[in-house]
């Protein structure tokens, strides 16, 4: 029997979470690694190995089988100094296509830079701090660079945005890109409406794709300052990073519809011209779900002209999963808890929509599972197992030898 185990016992790093922790670091395992249950699970069937993830350190390792190539470097960080950087790059012909190479990016191993501001409210001052992504955008630059073939032909970029700290809908990376000086602090001024077009020909041609941890937009009610409230951030600072981000996608937009504009008519004729779709180019993108991850900087992303793609997807595509589920009889998912997050941005909801194609039973191992049996059904899981307080590795053993039967 044939076991294809995937998954991490590890919390999920809220999508842009700060400031609870500048770093976004994963937390320590709530359990066994994969490695572990691999061990146990061995004696019993042929288990083969494939970790996903979709923000910080752990997405660089889990593209390292087939992105083996290390590159370090530093970009400017807070203050001027050297922040150390380290990408990895695929060879050619591991994207599809046969000829670019790809270069995978964490935006998590840079901080966010600028000043903090003093913010009076009602219940007095209170501090808003750095949260521009100047930082992410030289290392946009770097990575840009390193994917360039021999003969300068530009490459793939595959920038991982969920670990970012910054929260300035990548104004910080985009001014970065295009020369710009820096930002200090308070609600932005007008964007130079050239900045998009310098921006792009800084990266020169480069295939751009925002790996989003969440589908959560730039803006409104669910989007990327909303979900600061949760987390600590006062009330008043979420509700004035929110006006800030409004005016940055405003200004953005501005810029985006002036280079698709200039681009359907360089030569200023208005004849022929579709006016309503050149000037609605922009406004479409801080609504884009997505956009809001890494606190806008996917926003800056697809201003840049890149995709956004949900960050699992990106990685099991170029792992190469569906062919792996093809020769498997059963999957099995470790997570933390099986709840909401799994069942809707996280690795159970990608590894089951695709094994069921397959029509491969899919069970999940976590520390707790509190989804119900109807919404386990639903997406299409076989079994789902927690070890809660009792012994994991006497739970994986007892579903191995079940689930190996025959």
């Amino acid at each position: 029997m044939r076991v294809l185990l995937t998954g991490s016992a590890v919390p999920p790093v809220p999508d842009g979470a700060w400031p609870a922790g500048e770093s976004s670091s994963p937390p320590a395992p709530a359990g066994p690694m994969l490695d572990d249950v691999t061990g146990w699970w061995a004696p019993h069937a042929t288990v083969e190995t494939v970790a996903l993830a979709a923000s910080g350190p752990a997405f660089l390792d889990a593209v390292a089988p087939v992105a083996a190539e290390v590159l370090a470097g530093v970009v400017p960080g807070p203050g001027g100094n050297d922040v150390p950087v380290a990408v990895r790059r695929r060879a050619p012909g591991g994207d599809g296509d046969g000829t670019r190479r790809t270069v995978y990016v964490d935006a998590s191993q840079v901080p966010a830079t600028g000043a903090g501001e003093l913010l009076e409210g009602d219940a007095g001052a209170v501090t808003v701090p750095a949260r521009s992504s100047t930082a992410v955008g030289h290392l946009l630059a770097l990575a840009a660079e390193a994917a360039r073939g021999p003969d300068g032909a530009p490459g793939r970029v595959v920038l991982a945005t969920g670990g970012s700290t910054s929260h300035d809908g990548g104004l910080g990376a985009l001014l970065a890109l295009a020369g710009g000086p820096e930002r200090v602090g308070g609600l932005p001024t007008a964007v130079p409406a050239d900045v998009v077009r310098t921006a792009r020909a800084a990266l020169g041609g480069t295939d751009l794709v925002a790996a989003v941890a969440t589908d959560v937009p730039l803006l409104g009610l669910h989007g990327a300052s909303a979900a600061l409230g949760p987390r600590g951030v006062d009330p008043a600072v979420a509700q004035h990073l929110e006006r800030a981000l409004g005016a940055v996608a405003h200004d953005v937009a501005s810029a985006v519809d002036r280079v698709a504009a200039d681009d359907r008519d360089p030569g200023g004729a208005l004849a022929g011209r579709d006016l309503f779709a050149a000037s609605t180019a922009g406004r479409r993108l801080a609504g884009l779900p997505g956009a809001g991850s890494g606190g806008g900087l996917a926003h800056a992303v697809v201003a840049l002209g890149g995709r956004l793609v949900p960050a699992l997807r990106v990685v099991a595509d170029d792992l190469g999963l569906d062919a792996r589920l093809a020769a498997a009889d059963v999957v099995v998912v470790l997570v933390d808890e099986l709840g909401a997050h799994e069942l809707g941005d996280g690795t159970v909801h990608e590894v089951a929509s695709r094994a069921g194609r397959h029509a491969l039973p899919v069970v999940v191992l976590g520390r707790a599972v509190v989804a119900g049996r109807r919404e386990q059904a639903a997406a299409g899981l076989s079994g789902a197992y927690p070890w809660g307080d009792g012994d994991p590795r006497a739970l994986v053993e007892r579903v191995a030898r079940t689930w190996s039967r025959g």
